[in-house]
């Protein structure tokens, strides 16, 4: 029993009794105790199995039910993130503790023992989130009552760091891999995400129309997954990434394959080239230098007043919320609004002066 407790099950299949209609045989047998073990858990054969089967599993008893159930038909990347979480953070902190005894004050002990370590806010959130989901998807199972307990903290958005156009352009420029000025065209001018450059095959690329049909993406392990948020979408090809794609071998099957064999070009090393080619084109890389790529295109639409939705669409994005990121105003637009409160023809104050100028308040 869940508790520990031991009961014992006994009977003949094949003889006159609960077990009469199976055959006397192996499998006959196995179903025999499948059904006796049935009756004992749902407290029909014994007031003690009735009690304990009411007892809650703790995060580590129900893990595997979670991941094997509820899991099974995410991404394999989200199911390797869940059980990283789940064995790194969860069942230790947690330990014996019951899912029905889970309380408020536990969360956030969780939640400060987790920033005490150094983690960020968004990590943090991470974390909770799993916990969150394996809690609720006990309650819809019944195996806990229902909660209210409140799992994420406050955390600022990620910087959203686009490559400028210029630099853009610098990179391409610097690229003597053919294949990589074409990896480096589809982020900032088609707006892939790094596992979808990876993944996008020949039959994608419609050469008729000049359109770009996104439907899959590798992630880092090189497993052939959906796209992020399960949607497909369709990109024009602008005119410099089509001149990039026609300089490719469109015989093989991968559009960005390896050169010894028709497969597609590896995670690590699409990584660690992409910051020697920022470094020869003269550019800072930002942290994430592939998908700051993807960020020039998103941000260069918003500026260019392409409609919200249209973004999202060609983006990808499942959440308009994600989109809204991007529709905001650059640093020179910022610095016009601030100049237009001064007034036409009126000089502002320079750092360094010598002196307050007019309008200043000084004590």
């Amino acid at each position: 029993m869940p508790d520990g407790t031991r009961e014992r099950v006994s009977g003949t299949p094949g003889v006159p009794g609960p077990y009469h209609d199976l055959a006397q045989s192996k499998v006959g047998a196995q179903e025999a105790e499948r059904r006796a073990i049935a009756r004992l858990m749902t407290g029909r054969s014994s007031t003690r199995a009735a009690t304990s089967s009411r007892r809650a599993p703790t995060i580590e008893e129900y893990r595997d039910t979670f991941l094997d159930a509820y899991s099974a038909a995410h991404k394999p990347s989200a199911q390797r993130a869940k059980r990283s979480i789940l064995r790194h953070n969860l069942i230790p902190f947690f330990g014996p503790m019951r899912l029905d005894e889970i309380r408020q004050e536990d969360v956030d002990k969780l939640v400060a023992t987790l920033l005490k370590r150094g983690l960020s806010r968004k990590t943090v959130n991470n974390v909770t989130a799993v916990l969150s989901t394996l809690l609720r998807y006990a309650v819809k199972n019944k195996v806990i009552p229902a909660f209210d307990l409140k799992f994420a903290i406050k955390a600022q958005s990620a910087e959203i760091r686009a490559v400028a156009p210029e630099d853009v352009a610098r990179i391409a420029e610097a690229c003597t891999d053919p294949r990589y000025r074409a990896a480096i065209l589809l982020g900032a001018d088609a707006g892939l995400r790094a596992g979808e450059m990876r993944a996008l095959m020949w039959c994608d690329v419609n050469q008729l129309a000049r359109e770009i049909t996104v439907s899959r993406s590798l992630d880092r392990t090189n497993v052939l997954t959906e796209t992020k948020g399960w949607e497909r979408r369709v990109v024009p090809i602008s005119d410099r990434l089509w001149a990039a794609l026609k300089a490719l071998d469109d015989r093989r099957r991968y559009v960005l394959s390896r050169r010894a064999v028709d497969e597609p070009m590896r995670y690590d090393v699409t990584r660690n080239n992409i910051h020697r080619i920022y470094k020869a084109a003269g550019v800072a890389p930002p942290p994430k230098p592939w998908h700051s790529l993807r960020h020039t295109f998103c941000t260069e639409l918003a500026k260019a007043g392409v409609p919200v939705n249209v973004i999202k669409e060609l983006a990808g994005h499942k959440s308009i919320e994600t989109t809204l990121r991007y529709m905001h105003t650059d640093r020179a637009a910022k610095r016009e609004a601030i100049d237009a409160l001064r007034g036409p023809n009126v000089q502002g104050p320079r750092l360094g002066g010598s002196g307050p100028s007019r309008g200043t308040i000084t004590s």
